[in-house]
């Protein structure tokens, strides 16, 4: 085989690599967005059917516990080596993450599903804003910040 055509037969399957890449990636997001909306509309119908928010989404947050320790005792995922101050650490932003999910929760139950949606797809702005003017300082390139608008 000539190195012209060995180099296109390369070529070609790069650009077969990289759109099955881009397929793929382009799947995860659809998915991600069809379970997000899933779980939004399963959410409302779990708060009017039951009309208890807070327990709700106690309820979520104990399976996700239940799902993280079955996935560290048949070891899917590694289990973390966190020292005691690790641990420490970790508990006033765990808490304020419980709160900001059962307030996520509530909120949900109160509105429309469609402002849910409209609210959570503004939490990369929030956070980008928060991440500049709370400690420590975390400034993004200009490219990072433009992203956010499309």
């Amino acid at each position: 085989m000539s190195s012209g055509k060995a180099m296109a037969q390369k070529s070609s399957n790069d650009r077969v690599k990289q759109s099955s890449s881009h397929l793929g990636l382009m799947l995860l997001i659809t998915g991600w967005y069809s379970g997000n909306a899933l779980y939004n509309i399963f959410n409302k119908k779990a708060t009017i059917m039951i009309d208890a928010h807070w327990s709700v989404a106690a309820a979520q947050l104990l399976v996700g516990i239940f799902m993280s320790l079955a996935s560290w005792v048949l070891g899917i995922r590694k289990l973390p080596n966190l020292s005691r101050e690790d641990i420490v650490a970790c508990i006033p932003p765990g808490f304020c993450i419980a709160i900001a999910h059962a307030g996520s929760v509530r909120a949900m139950g109160a509105g429309a599903v469609s402002f849910a949606q409209t609210v959570k797809a503004s939490e990369p702005v929030f956070a980008a804003v928060l991440g500049m003017i709370v400690p420590p300082y975390e400034v993004k390139s200009s490219t990072a910040y433009l992203m956010l608008l499309f």
